[in-house]
């Protein structure tokens, strides 16, 4: 009863924490571009994030050995919410092109906090879910920010013509506290991953953990071909799609991008429903769930009814989610608890990394081969998920 108590305030907070994240993305990258009318300096502004997200997955594998999970979680919210303040009284001061410096290092700032949070969250699932209920627990933190995901844009760009930026931020605030609020009450959890204070070991331990042992190299691997795979659907590449494939108004874009978040919501709740199932035969769902991912991927590929791409992209986010839980699943049980975060740390930054450079890479072949070679690249990378997951499977099943 306790531990279900306590993963219900950890969704709750991150559910909060993820709206609010949403919110604040479209407040300062409309801010950057209010303030200097330049889609560069806006465009900056992901780059920033990026860069702190990169930086903090660095650092929290030493961190956790200095205070407790919880306390470690409490806290980047608790100081997430006081910059926010801090950036709602600059944003109040009228700030002008000669200040972006300042509103820059704000962006930074909080995405750093955020990229020490998030494997934290994440680490946090198994303390708080006995083992024999992870594939639920996954699956329910999965519908609930998926759902987040498809509201949360929306409402964030309504907001944003309702209220000024500065009063956006101040709506976050608000926000961000109820996160902090939630993440306060937890139990606390706390790791022994490296006693002895070495900080080299700390570093890297996470990245050791990835070499050294089998099943948690190859999810990781899957993760990697996945996070090119999913380049196909970025704005970038989307929008070109519609517009030179389906020939359909930019409208189409963000249809695409909600239908695909939806099948992920519905993939979870197939999962949550099936969980026996999906526990019993995870290499199977893996393997299966890849394969029509990579044939539906391939039908968008050849274009046709926007319609039909519509129901296509739904698909697609329901064998995809149906996929990634037992594959987040397995990771969780098979790496120690102590060594999680430092884990889920290191393949943040593989993701990032691995997510931002291909996409440079898939949007240079967009341009020179068509957005059509993307797709088909795409599905060629979900099938090779397959096959490793099909040769894997003795280890995936252990």
């Amino acid at each position: 009863m306790e531990k279900n108590r306590a993963f219900k305030k950890l969704v709750i907070g991150q559910m909060f924490a993820n709206i609010g994240d949403i919110i604040y993305t479209i407040a300062v990258v409309s801010s950057v571009f209010t303030l200097t009318n330049s889609a560069l300096a806006a465009s900056l502004a992901p780059v920033i994030m990026t860069v702190g997200t990169v930086f903090s997955g660095l650092l929290t594998p030493v961190l956790i050995n200095y205070a407790t999970l919880t306390d470690i979680l409490r806290k980047t919210q608790l100081f997430k919410t006081f910059i926010l303040i801090g950036l709602a009284v600059y944003l109040n001061l009228k700030v002008n092109t000669e200040n972006l410096f300042f509103l820059y290092a704000f962006i930074f700032s909080i995405s750093f906090l955020d990229g020490c949070a998030e494997p934290i969250t994440r680490a946090l699932i198994p303390h708080y879910a006995a083992k024999s209920y992870l594939i639920r627990a996954n699956s329910i933190f999965s519908t609930m920010l998926q759902i987040v995901s498809i509201g949360g844009w929306a409402v964030g760009s309504s907001l944003l013509i309702l209220f000024f930026i500065s009063g956006l931020i101040w709506i976050n605030v608000g926000i961000f506290t109820i996160a902090t609020l939630a993440f306060w009450y937890l139990p606390t959890v706390s790791t022994t991953d490296n006693a002895d204070g070495d900080r080299w070991k700390d570093l890297i331990s996470g990245w050791q953990e990835i070499r050294k042992k089998p099943i948690i190299f190859t999810i990781v691997s899957m993760d990697i071909l996945e996070s090119i795979a999913n380049t196909a659907w970025i704005s970038a590449v989307v929008l070109v799609f519609v517009k030179d494939v389906l020939h359909v108004s930019e409208n189409w874009w963000g249809y695409i991008n909600a239908t695909y978040f939806l099948g992920a919501a519905l993939g979870s709740i197939i999962v949550f429903y099936l969980n026996v199932m999906v526990d019993k035969n995870k290499s199977k769902v893996i393997v299966i769930s890849s394969i029509f991912g990579g044939v539906i991927t391939l039908l968008v590929a050849l274009g046709g009814n926007p319609f039909l791409i519509l129901v296509y992209s739904i698909l697609i986010g329901v064998f995809l989610q149906i996929k990634n839980i037992p594959q987040a699943t397995i990771l969780q049980q098979k790496v120690d608890r102590n060594k999680l975060t430092s884990v889920y740390a290191a393949t943040g930054i593989l993701n990032t990394a691995t997510f931002s450079l291909s996409s440079l890479l898939m949007g240079a072949v967009a341009d020179t081969l068509g957005v059509n070679i993307v797709f088909v690249l795409s599905a060629i990378l979900l099938f090779v998920v397959a096959f490793v997951a099909r040769n894997k499977r003795k280890l995936l099943d252990e």
